[in-house]
């Protein structure tokens, strides 16, 4: 009787954007257990310094930046910070990403309507065409890019962030195209589900859409994961046997289990 080999990470370095809290934070604990080099970057300096601490105390190796992913001028900085600590970067995680206001679209802030697509969106162009060349000279990455609702159909009073996430699952499938000749690559898309984090617990709801916040403890007890499932997935779309996989979604409420939950939840029902 054959016996998985657990996943391990030793010897490579991962940078994971967004990683002083919620799943990026999971993510980063989970890729260290597992023996790799964190290096954790968030928009707070102070929120670095104290992850990248408790890190260590843990017993993983770490270091951090502070980074804007919507500048990319911060995110090439990030990339030279990796490599003046550790030389080399094999795993980048675009996670870091914002909700925006929960609102009818025609009274959301243009500004703030803006901001969601260069965070999620644009972040992760950022990330991706500062870290590829790197990957490419070392014919070695993992190219992680995290999408979220609206990748499939758009969310309710969700508009920017729909589109976000719709773009990110494009961005990294045409990536994968034209790297199809780089096995060497694996660069996909890792869906989470609804996780319970500060972007999904404390809305800023504008408007009449408020109302319809009522309703969303229903949708967690329906369509809720958690961080650490999806680090899990994470761990093993950063480990060896994708080579060779690009442009995948991989998703950690998979069909099946969301219809199986739909289905318990109607029996509630009736």
């Amino acid at each position: 009787m054959s016996t998985k080999l657990p996943i391990s990470l030793t010897g490579r370095v991962a940078v994971i954007t967004g990683s002083t809290r919620g799943i990026g934070r999971t993510i980063a604990e989970r890729f260290g257990a597992a023996g790799a080099r964190i290096v954790v970057a968030s928009s707070k300096a102070e929120a670095v310094a104290q992850t990248v601490s408790d890190l260590r105390t843990r017993g993983i190796e770490a270091t951090g930046c502070a980074c804007d992913v919507a500048d990319r001028a911060q995110v090439e900085a990030l990339l030279r910070h990796a490599l003046t600590a550790y030389r080399q970067v094999d795993i980048w995680v675009n996670n870091a990403a914002i909700a925006g206001p929960f609102a009818y679209t025609v009274d959301v802030p243009p500004g703030a309507w803006a901001q969601v697509i260069q965070v999620n969106l644009l972040g992760t162009y950022h990330g991706c065409v500062t870290v590829l060349p790197h990957m490419l000279e070392r014919r070695y990455g993992r190219l992680i890019n995290l999408t979220g609702g609206g990748f499939k159909r758009a969310q309710r009073f969700l508009s920017a962030y729909s589109a976000s996430k719709a773009g990110i699952v494009r961005l990294t499938e045409g990536l994968a195209r034209e790297y199809a000749d780089k096995p060497f690559l694996a660069i996909n898309t890792l869906a989470p589900g609804i996780v319970p984090t500060d972007m999904t617990t404390q809305w800023n709801a504008i408007g009449p859409a408020a109302e319809a916040l009522k309703g969303f403890p229903r949708i967690m007890r329906i369509f809720g994961t958690t961080a650490e499932e999806t680090a899990e997935l994470a761990l093993k779309m950063a480990g060896p046997a994708m080579h060779g996989v690009a442009g995948k979604v991989f998703e950690v409420l998979p069909r099946y289990r969301m219809f199986w939950r739909l289905a318990q939840a109607a029996l509630k029902r009736r």
